[in-house]
């Protein structure tokens, strides 16, 4: 009688879990932008651990005692991406430029580029994190780093880069440029420049691009990624 007691409570536990998870489906497929805050990515419950450097392209770099800088993807692009299937990685030896090209992460066949924070030389991979995304997702700024740098010019390069309160300033204006593109990308064709069609009080719902199309994806490499990295290597 217990074991059966304790199947159903399984199976209801189950079924809800299902229902509620086809409901956010539902309510972020529709829109990038929540109003409910059950949906909406929580940036100031992000930790944004001391020491860490911040690129505007959504990579981050820390130096560490040996010299070797280790750089990963950070906490704020994976809260639009979701759990990813995977990252790509530069092979050991490669020799990269601020602003080149460093990872490329996918989420269900829709990539994002992310450009190197500093220049050097990969001289590490972290293939345990590549072999757990859900690692790099809970837990990128420690053992979900992806590669290890020799720096090239790190004071010169990390001038560019966001610590501390200025990462958190940062963050509140790339919050409001990512809400923009959300708005306008899904505004109606006769729609008058500049009009917002979301509800107000409405933020960016978490996992906004996961349920979004490559041509959202593109867009976003496009016009805030790419955008971003110009900026960066001007």
């Amino acid at each position: 009688m217990v074991v059966l007691l304790v199947i159903g409570f399984t199976l209801i536990a189950i079924g809800v879990s299902s229902y509620l998870g086809m409901r956010r489906y539902e309510a972020l497929s529709v829109s990038p932008i929540a109003t409910n805050s059950a949906y909406q990515l929580k940036v100031q419950d992000m930790n944004i651990p001391d020491g860490i450097y911040f690129s505007p392209t959504h990579s981050w770099t820390h130096l560490e005692t040996s010299g070797m800088a280790r750089v990963g993807v950070d906490a704020f692009i994976q809260g639009l991406t979701g759990v990813l299937s995977s990252i790509r990685v530069p092979e050991k030896g490669s020799v990269l430029k601020q602003g080149d090209p460093l990872f490329n992460i996918i989420h269900e066949g829709k990539s994002l580029e992310i450009s190197a924070p500093i220049s050097g030389k990969v001289k590490n991979v972290n293939i345990d994190a590549l072999q757990n995304m859900r690692m790099v997702h809970n837990d990128p700024y420690a053992y979900g780093w992806l590669v290890e740098m020799e720096p090239e010019n790190w004071e010169a390069d990390t001038q560019r880069l966001y610590l501390g309160q200025k990462t958190k300033t940062w963050l509140k204006t790339e919050i409001s440029r990512i809400r923009d593109f959300f708005a306008y990308s899904f505004a109606p064709q006769d729609a008058e420049a500049g009009t917002v069609v979301f509800q107000e009080g409405g933020d960016i719902a978490e996992c906004a691009l996961a349920f979004s199309g490559k041509g959202l994806w593109g867009s976003f490499q496009t016009h805030i990624l790419n955008e971003a990295n110009s900026e960066l290597t001007a």
